[in-house]
């Protein structure tokens, strides 16, 4: 079976970090970082919170890379933030392409003083600051199934991945939003 995991989460939560790690845990596999397909533009850019064609944009990026990967028989890893509707509009898209794909959506979450704290950890050009607490207040505000939320802050990376992989309650479908 064909499967592709959606690793997202506010600022902070971890999703570079599991989602390498988990797309190593596979012998065929690839690694989407959504920033990198956003920050392919280069004259014109605006970020994709300031700007639905950016954001549409890269979600087309993302969807038609994956497809490929998909294709190609790779488990794909995708590490970026995405809303319900962002992964229902990339799932009808990956559906319509591959029919017997399984598609994984993890909500990566972390309490918010631990945002702050990781944050402060990074290179001074690179903190989010008060972005990290916007972020997952938005994704409180989406409404997101509860399934789909997995509260990592006391886990340990291993038993994540293990859980990421095994449990079947992060199994996305076209009626889960």
């Amino acid at each position: 079976m064909k499967k592709m995991y959606i690793i997202s989460g506010p600022a902070e939560a971890g999703k570079s970090t599991i989602s390498k790690r988990l797309a190593e845990q596979f012998d065929g596999s690839a690694y989407i970082e959504g920033d990198l397909i956003s920050d392919m533009v280069i004259s014109g850019y605006h970020p994709p919170w300031e700007s639905e064609e950016s954001l549409a944009l890269t979600w087309e990026n993302i969807a038609d890379v994956s497809i490929n990967f998909i294709q190609a028989n790779k488990t794909t890893v995708i590490d970026y933030v995405a809303f319900p509707e962002e992964v229902e509009t990339l799932s009808e898209k990956v559906y319509g392409a591959v029919k017997d794909a399984d598609i994984f959506y993890v909500v990566l979450w972390v309490e918010k003083d631990e945002l702050l704290r990781r944050d402060a950890l990074r290179m001074k050009e690179y903190q989010m600051g008060a972005r990290c607490l916007a972020l997952a207040d938005e994704f409180k505000r989406k409404g997101i199934d509860e399934r789909f939320l997995y509260d990592i802050t006391n886990i340990d990376i291993p038993d994540i991945l293990s859980n990421i992989k095994e449990n079947p309650r992060f199994k996305f479908g076209k009626t889960n939003f």
